[in-house]
Order: structure tokens, then C-alpha cells, then sequence
């Protein structure tokens, strides 16, 4: 089987990143986790709600693969045509605008949201890469939206849970 090679333009700039973080949490992280899903197993006994309890149960297996899993590291190429990453395109037609929240060392984000409120926002992160460049190279095809000052809920919760 032959690979199909796209070509997407002239690649503007380029990066690695991590597929996610592996956020370094302390034993007690674990042990607050483990009262807390305790805690929730036994009401969902008591109260007979056995959904629930099997709910809390893949919660418990699904954190426990996922930290085991370490992640895989990604390509980001912005391209003439759009934005690449991994083996995945996004034409700048489905996106519709952009902002970057850069506040070191915690925060260093590029947060890409697509025209279809269907499809999550992508958040990329900027590792090593200057923000202002990549500012610069990237509002050449989409809007920045400028009123966003602070990171999205969903990304400040993971980041402070540790998940």
C-alpha cells in the first residue's frame, strides 16, 4: 500500500508538542481520589443506585489507563493551506478564529475555534516557540479574537485537578 502524501502549501512554521501533559502529582493527589471515589461508591450502594456506582467504576479504570499511558508526540505544521497536526488537516475554511494565551511558565497556549460548534476547540501548545511569531503567521488567515484574556474552564480545571 502506498502512503498518500498531501500537500497543503508552503509549511510557515513548525513545532513539537506532547499529545497531553503528564501532570507530576503527589501522593497525596492519589489518596484525596481514592476517598472521594470511595465515598461515592458506597452512597451509590446505599442509595441502590447501581448505575452510578458502575459509572464511578470506569471513571476509576479509564484515570488509571490513562495514567499509565504516556503520550505521544505531535507534529504541528501551519501551513498556507491550513493547520496540520499529526496526520490530521484542518483547512483554514473550518476554522474561524484564534487567540493565544501566553502567561509563562504555567500557561503557553494557541487556542484554535472551528466555525461548527460541533467540533471542540483545538488547544496547542506552544512549547519553545516565540507567540508573537506565531501571531504573526497565523492572523495572516484567521481572526484573532481578542477579547479572550484568560484560558478556557475546561483547560484550567484540568491543569489544576492534575487530570
Amino acid at each position: 500500500m502506498v502512503d498518500k502524501i498531501q500537500n497543503y502549501g508552503k509549511t510557515l512554521i513548525k513545532w513539537h508538542f506532547p499529545e497531553f501533559e503528564k501532570p507530576d502529582r503527589p501522593i497525596s493527589w492519589y489518596i484525596i481520589l481514592f476517598v472521594i471515589f470511595a465515598a461515592l461508591l458506597i452512597y451509590s450502594v446505599v442509595t441502590l443506585n447501581f448505575l452510578f456506582a458502575i459509572i464511578v467504576v470506569m471513571v476509576v479504570v479509564i484515570l488509571f489507563l490513562h495514567q499509565r499511558k504516556d503520550p505521544i508526540e505531535l507534529e504541528i505544521k501551519i501551513t498556507e493551506a491550513g493547520i496540520e497536526i499529526g496526520d490530521r488537516f484542518y483547512a483554514y475554511k473550518e476554522l474561524d478564529k484564534f487567540f493565544i494565551i501566553y502567561e509563562p511558565p504555567e500557561i503557553s497556549n494557541l487556542y484554535i475555534e472551528f466555525k461548527s460548534n460541533l467540533k471542540p476547540d483545538l488547544s496547542i501548545p506552544l512549547k519553545d516557540q516565540n507567540p508573537i511569531k506565531v501571531r504573526d503567521i497565523i492572523i495572516d488567515f484567521l481572526v484573532e479574537d481578542v477579547n479572550k484574556e484568560e484560558e478556557p474552564t475546561g483547560d484550567f480545571l484540568t491543569r489544576w485537578l492534575k487530570l
